[in-house]
């Protein structure tokens, strides 16, 4: 990969700005050529000055740098996702050997964390299921790493969205919580922000349930409308719409859960509508075909 320093010079270039004219009032133009040259080091004061020389953020020098791809940990975590949906214990065992060697060599615990999900992840889709007691012991070493961590960066966040749905409802309403207090410096940044909003929609969806066990009493409906309190105080702005109706979905279905079937339905078929509309058609098939199985379980436990 090339340096640091090279990636700014092909930006400079590409922006028509001398060193000169960045190297003015910041450092001296000796300095700043070595720097693109590779041939020295820069302080995070200096170069973030020069970048906003260039009105070019962190964010965006970092994705110019990857080749206009996300970062590694994005990456990674893409990885991991693809290979668990797609069922891939093939991959997940590769990913896992990966992240293992570099705990082995650099003894860093967040590269064990991420052996210990895709344990969890393999152990999911593997024919040979793992024992029980590991399983939970793995899972157990994840969330105290969560509940220890002060601040939730992106790792953390992303690391207890990949792994959400194997834990226990107590400790996902804790954990989601947690979440939303210890990443708050960080939701003016979109990566974490986008990312909380996926948990707090997940939150919600885990805690509703299954559409097989809709007909069942509703165990968490504060928590519920505390998890909803949550994403109106994130403000999401208005061109996130998938987010959007999604939460116009969830909020059909919590209707539907607690018996307002005229209400819950509407809002439900609002959403399908929507999707249609803006030709989202498998979006809206998936949502329909929700819809159409708790209005099914519904009249079943109706009947008994």
């Amino acid at each position: 990969m090339r340096s640091y320093g090279e990636t700014f010079r092909i930006i400079r270039k590409q922006k028509g700005v001398t060193m000169k004219e960045l190297a003015d009032g910041v450092c001296s133009i000796s300095f700043l050529s070595k720097f693109e040259r590779g041939d020295s080091d820069i302080t995070l004061g200096i170069f973030t000055r020069i970048l906003d020389k260039l009105m070019l953020s962190m964010d965006e020098f970092i994705y110019v740098h990857h080749d206009y791809q996300p970062s590694q940990l994005e990456q990674f975590f893409q990885l991991v996702n693809t290979a668990y949906t797609s069922q891939n214990s093939d991959r997940l065992k590769q990913l896992k050997n990966q992240e293992m060697k570099k705990w082995e060599r650099y003894g860093i615990e967040t590269y064990y964390f991420n052996v210990l999900m895709l344990e969890v992840y393999d152990s999911m889709v593997s024919s040979t299921m793992m024992d029980e007691n590991v399983n939970k012991a793995e899972i157990d070493l994840l969330t105290d790493y969560l509940f220890r961590v002060e601040v939730w960066g992106y790792y953390e966040l992303a690391l207890y969205s990949a792994t959400m749905f194997f834990l226990d409802p107590g400790v996902v309403i804790q954990l989601s919580k947690t979440a939303y207090i210890k990443s708050s410096r960080y939701q003016e940044l979109k990566k974490a922000r986008d990312t909380i909003t996926a948990i707090l929609i997940n939150t919600i969806t885990y805690l509703i349930g299954p559409v097989n066990r809709f007909p069942e009493e509703l165990t968490y409906e504060q928590e519920i409308t505390e998890f909803f309190s949550y994403l109106d105080a994130i403000q999401l702005p208005e061109d996130k719409l998938f987010e959007r109706l999604k939460i116009l979905q969830l909020k059909g279905a919590l209707e539907l859960k607690l018996g307002n079937k005229e209400s819950g339905e509407a809002k439900l078929r609002q959403t399908i509508q929507i999707l249609r509309d803006l030709g989202s058609v498998g979006n809206a098939n998936n949502t329909s075909l929700y819809l159409e199985q708790i209005l099914s379980y519904i009249k079943i436990s109706n009947t008994k």
